[in-house]
């Protein structure tokens, strides 16, 4: 189960990350920092998910990622600036290269069942 809203979590981004692009290249940052906040969200529950964790209100995110075995490269970093600048470009484009390797990671490991 945990796996199904991982995966319907990478799908809706794949469909709705193209609007907030959308946003940027209008140089819109107030439309794309509410979505980008969700997805920042959105993304941080995979993270739990494929951990094998029930994502809490994930306030304390960075503690609970030192302690997970799986997590995208320089993670917590890549995490930290987005959360800091939800509403600048290079956000949303750290954003999609993180759903993009998580995606391929997760896919990995679900294969291998760990």
């Amino acid at each position: 189960m945990s796996e199904n809203t991982a995966e319907n979590i990478f799908i809706e981004w794949k469909r709705k990350s193209e609007e907030i692009a959308h946003h940027f290249k209008n140089r819109d940052r107030k439309s794309a920092k509410e979505p980008m906040v969700y997805f920042f969200q959105q993304f941080l529950k995979t993270i739990y998910l494929v951990n094998g964790m029930q994502p809490s209100d994930a306030t304390d995110y960075k503690s609970d990622l030192k302690a997970f075995k799986h997590l995208p490269v320089n993670a917590i970093e890549r995490l930290s600036f987005i959360e800091d600048q939800p509403d600048h470009y290079q956000s949303y484009i750290q954003l999609s290269e993180l759903f993009s390797e998580w995606e391929k990671k997760s896919v990995i490991l679900k294969k291998r069942g760990t």
